[in-house]
């Protein structure tokens, strides 16, 4: 006989018929991540002759975002595992509902420490950091937030062997509310954390795309209207391509943040207590379950640049489009660096995402004056 639950009873329809909703939105994230997980697979395996679509690692972004998949695809794997309670209509503690609050745990976890992501794009297209090409940043930073899951969830099972530290939490399997305290520590906070980190790096990164901010070295202004109007005259077809990207920015902290905000209000409201709507249960969990799908058609629209790629012969008109517009003081840069939108670490703007290639780095910075003259087109570098 299973271990009794806290909770006890048999579901009613609607609680069966909500799960079946919970669970269907996590196949359908399931279903999405391991479909471009497989188009990515086809497109780094070389030994396939002839392949028409190769996936390259040009910068760390490439391997924080498939760890954000293989995060999300943990995560939806722990909400389909809901089908065995809405058989048996009923919570039963063991080994799979173990399996379950852990699978839970690493997933949203996961999830939430890929602001690795956040991190890297603000520091390259505000900062102007050049990352070095190697491999080993990429794979130290993932090796260290992988190493500390694995340590949240095996800490928490071996110092508290024999007790129920996952168990039955009404309606599936996670941290029981006997460790208030841990629930806090090893999740809402870096669930919270992650949600206003996003806000805090993507949405000041909108503002300095748009030219509202301008980031010189150390120091950060506001841009004066004359400054504003001058570009726009001078460059707009590199503001436009601005504009997009920052709107696109937007679009990461209001995805997570619509996914992860009402699951985290109904989860304290119900950790302190109060009564919580099995509807509003059903539609936080839903919006959390659909994170993995959201995050795989976000990334596929706004940076296309992360998926496998049609080898192109080289095209020379296109590849001078790169740097074709004007060199000029567009954001993210400030007057006086003559530096084009373009950015050379980036992968995201939109002649690189044409082009797949990137400028050269010989550049000289310009004057204000010499960013209006016509520029020649510069042989960029391929990546």
């Amino acid at each position: 006989m299973a271990p009794t639950s806290e909770y006890g009873g048999q579901f009613t329809f609607g609680e069966r018929l909500g799960l079946v909703f919970i669970v269907e939105t996590a196949c359908l994230s399931a279903l999405a991540i391991c479909s471009l997980l497989s188009y990515i697979a086809y497109g780094a395996v070389k030994i396939i002759p002839g392949a028409s679509r190769k996936w390259r690692t040009g910068t760390h972004v490439h391997f924080y975002f498939l760890s954000l998949l293989i995060s999300d695809l943990i995560q939806a794997i722990g909400g389909i595992m809901d089908i065995r309670w809405i058989v048996k209509a009923k919570v039963e503690v063991g080994p799979f509902c173990t399996a379950q609050g852990a699978m839970k745990q690493i997933g949203d976890v996961g999830v939430a420490l890929a602001y690795a992501i956040a991190f890297h794009t603000f520091a390259v297209l505000v900062l102007r950091w050049r990352p070095d090409p190697s491999r080993k940043i990429a794979f130290i930073i993932l090796g260290c937030i992988w190493t500390f899951v694995a340590l949240i969830v095996g800490l928490g099972l071996g110092t508290h062997k024999g007790e129920d530290y996952y168990g039955d939490t009404q309606y599936w399997c996670w941290i029981t509310s006997e460790f208030p305290v841990q629930r806090i520590a090893l999740e809402y906070f870096w669930l919270w954390s992650t949600a206003l980190l996003n806000i805090a790096l993507y949405v000041p990164l909108a503002l300095v795309l748009k030219g509202y901010i301008i980031v010189d070295g150390l120091k950060v202004r506001v841009a004066k209207s004359e400054e504003r109007s001058h570009l726009k005259m001078t460059s707009s077809n590199s503001m436009k391509d601005a504009g997009r990207l920052a709107m696109e920015m937007l679009f990461y902290p209001a995805v997570y943040t619509i996914t992860v905000l009402p699951v985290a209000v109904v989860r304290w409201r119900a950790f302190n207590s109060d009564d919580v709507p099995f509807v509003a249960t059903v539609v936080a969990e839903v919006l959390f379950a659909s994170s993995g799908l959201l995050n795989v058609v976000l990334f596929s629209l706004t940076r296309p640049a992360l998926l496998p790629a049609r080898e192109r012969r080289s095209n020379r008109f296109l590849d001078t489009t790169v740097l074709s517009d004007v060199v000029t003081s567009s954001p993210p840069f400030s007057p006086g660096h003559g530096r084009s939108v373009s950015d050379p670490c980036r992968d995201d703007w939109s002649d690189v995402r044409r082009t797949g290639s990137l400028p050269r780095e010989d550049l000289k910075p310009l004057s204000l004056g010499e960013a209006i003259s016509p520029v020649t087109p510069v042989e960029p570098l391929t990546v």
